[in-house]
Parts: C-alpha cells; structure tokens; sequence
C-alpha cells in the first residue's frame, strides 16, 4: 500500500477506537447531543468510510487489471475527508452553523472524488498510452550479435534445494543418484520444496562431497549445446513479445507470467527476489500473475521492473 492508502485504513482504526470510547460514555452517562454525533459520524465517515477507501483503492484496481486513473485525487481526498469530518464534529454543538455546512460539504466533495475516480477506473477504457505501451524493443541485429551470451544458469552451494528441483526437475536424478533416495518420491519432493534447507546444508546431513555434488548439478542444468541454442534464441516478432507462452528469445512483455518468465529465462530470479523478496518463490500466483499485475499488487514500477527483466535475460 501506498502512503495514503495505508493512511486511511490507519485513520479509520483510530476513528474506530475514538468511537468506541464515546459509545461507552454515552452508556454510563447524560452525555451531551454532540456526543451521540462523535459517536454515530465516527462510526460511519471514520471507520466504515475510510475502511472502505483505503480498501477499495488498493483492491479494486488491481482485480481489474487496472492503474488508478487519477491517483494525484488520493492525497487531496484523504484530507479533504479528515478535515470534513472533525470539523463536522467540532461544529456539531452550534448547529446549525455556516462552519457545519463548509465541514459537511468537504465530506460529500471527498466522498464523491473517490466514486468518480474508482467509477472512471473500472468503467473506462484505459488511456491510449497505456494500452499501446510495448515491451523494451530488443537491441539492434548486430549489437545483438556483438553482445556476449547471458550467463548460463548456475547452482552454488547456497542455492535452496527446493528452488533447484522446481526450476530443474531433471536433477532429481543428480540427488538420488548421490544418496537422497527420499526424493525419488512426488511426495516427499513437494514437502523438501518447502523447506529453507541449503545445498550445502543438505550435503552435510547426508555425507556427500559438496564440490563434486555443485558439479553434477551445473552440468544436469547444462544449456543446449551451441547450435542449437542459437535456433532457441533466434528473437521472436515484438507482437509475441506481449502475449503467449514465453519462450527463450522472446523479449519479456507486461502480459507474460511470472512463472513463465522465470521458466525461459532463471536468471530474471534476482530482479523478482529484489522486488517481491523471497515470497515470489513459493506463491502459487506466479503461475497465473502477469508483470503487470504484480506490479499493480506490489507498488512497482512496471516500466522499471520490465527493464531489469529484459537486462538479466540479456536484452
């Protein structure tokens, strides 16, 4: 959550608990007409309204795949509805008052900005620039040609054991071939995959020779032989580049998923790490998440993470 998002929902608490308080006074005391006002407006524009603001500003969006249209509103509605409110209630015990009234028009104004740019949102087509909006365009021919070849895909000795058999399950074979026997089941393979247990860590428990093990392993994950690499990554027409199932070539799009992306290219691992923490790793939604969705979900930068991306697959 943003600044102001998290904000309202901070304020709605606060107006919670002010609420509360004023609910139990009402109940042991003759308290004044003002108070009932406090307690009924905290209620509803405090802790409900703004609840529901912070909410559905985060929330909705994002379920639809879409940016805010207008998010410069956020900080003026945030304000425009605190200051309503407090100065509703500061008033309410002269009523009425031309003080009142200003109050209570700042509430419906901000209550109407959030409507007007959530309705926009779901309801409008997004801006031009955003629909027409491209993937980094890959290098040209012959600095694509001149470039060196991204680094082959490597296991160390810190590497989890679980993120090697869910990014090369070919090596199951390399582990049971040198002792870790239990993994020749699906079962037990899924449960290793979610625990934080090293390579090296692993090696020790079971008395196998690390160096030699790391070996085994980097030449399991070995890529194609030369020229039948070059065929994998002969680059694809920019259109795939937006939509499809990624494959090892193709620039990375906004629309590509997560999974995908860290399927054709692993050496994107350390931008998604960098950004969404080690998390990413075991979320089921990188199997149906995009790039831009979850930079929608996290508060990043797409056009940003898009350019790191390519950059680590080599573009």
């Amino acid at each position: 959550m943003d600044r102001y998002t998290k904000g309202f929902v901070v304020a709605s608490l606060v107006y919670f608990f002010l609420a509360a308080v004023l609910g139990i006074w009402m109940g042991g005391t003759e308290a004044a007409g003002w108070v009932r006002f406090a307690h009924v407006h905290f209620n509803l524009l405090g802790f409900m309204s703004m609840m529901i603001y912070g909410v559905g500003y985060f929330i909705l969006p994002r379920f639809n795949g879409r940016t805010l249209r207008w998010p410069s509103w956020v900080p003026i509605h945030f304000f425009l509805a605190n200051i309503g409110l407090i100065g509703m209630v500061a008033t309410a015990p002269s009523l009425p008052s031309t003080g009142f009234i200003l109050f209570s028009a700042l509430s419906v104004i901000s209550a109407g900005m959030f409507a007007v740019n959530l309705g926009a949102t779901m309801m409008l087509e997004p801006k031009a620039e955003e629909e027409t909006e491209e993937a980094p365009s890959p290098a040209p021919e012959a600095e694509r040609a001149a470039a060196p070849p991204p680094a082959a895909p490597k296991v160390d000795p810190d590497t989890r054991v679980g993120e090697i058999l869910t990014k090369w399950p070919q090596t199951v074979d390399v582990f049971v071939g040198h002792g870790f026997a239990s993994l020749a089941n699906p079962e037990h393979r899924e449960q290793v995959k979610q625990i934080p247990i090293t390579l090296r860590m692993a090696c020790q428990r079971h008395n196998v020779d690390l160096d030699y093990m790391v070996s085994e392993l980097n030449e399991a994950i070995a890529p194609a032989p030369p020229k039948a690499a070059a065929a994998a990554t002969k680059p694809a027409p920019a259109s795939a580049a937006k939509k499809g199932k990624l494959s090892r070539g193709e620039t990375i799009g906004a629309d590509h998923i997560l999974g995908e992306i860290l399927g054709a290219y692993p050496e994107t691992e350390k931008v998604f790490r960098k950004y969404y923490g080690d998390g990413c790793f075991s979320c089921p939604g990188q199997a149906t998440e995009s790039v831009k969705q979850s930079a929608m979900m996290h508060n990043v930068s797409e056009k940003q993470l898009l350019s790191e991306l390519n950059h680590a697959a080599g573009f």
